[in-house]
């Protein structure tokens, strides 16, 4: 490996004295730097998007757990009523597990956040609140959960350029869409 690159640089010391393919390698390299970066961009919104979608999956998986913190059978048979206060400590709990999260709520080994994860909203809609809309403008018309989840996610490859982190909001409405009819 040595030697090719070092016959690479003899090359292009030898180019560069006679004036010769000076040119090219400065079109080159004027290509070369857009492209690369640009390659990182497109692999670094991909993972980010994963991250992301990781993470909503686990809010989502936390809000289904919260929706049958009551009584499950109940949520069978159509409308319930669903106790917030239960339904808030058993988001948490599944949410501290599914993100890896401590008791408040920062990061531990092999979790998906950068930093401290907020809850910066929940509601729980129970019948009598709906038809009704989140504060975010999706329709609700049976027995939900309202959140929106903030943390940040370390940036995998263009941290000089954009910042070291990056801020990732969830927002999930989270209820029940099947009916056991009897």
């Amino acid at each position: 490996m040595r030697q090719w690159l070092m016959a690479l640089y003899r090359l292009f010391q030898r180019n560069m004295r006679d004036k010769k393919g000076s040119g090219v390698l400065i079109f080159g390299l004027l290509f070369l730097i857009p492209f690369m970066t640009f390659s990182m961009f497109l692999i670094e919104s991909k993972l980010l998007y994963t991250e992301k979608s990781m993470a909503d999956n686990a809010v989502v998986a936390a809000g289904l757990a919260a929706l049958k913190s009551n009584n499950p059978y109940d949520a069978a048979y159509g409308e319930y009523y669903l106790d917030p206060a239960a339904a808030r400590n058993t988001f948490n709990q599944y949410l501290k597990a599914n993100m890896k999260l401590d008791d408040g709520y920062n990061p531990l080994p092999g979790s998906v956040a950068a930093g401290t994860v907020r809850i910066d909203e929940f509601r729980v809609y129970n019948p009598g609140d709906y038809p009704a809309t989140c504060p975010w403008g999706v329709s609700i018309n049976r027995t939900a959960i309202h959140v929106v989840v903030r943390f940040q996610v370390k940036r995998p490859a263009l941290t000089g350029l954009f910042g070291e982190t990056v801020n990732v909001t969830i927002h999930r409405d989270v209820d029940n869409f099947y009916r056991l009819e009897e």
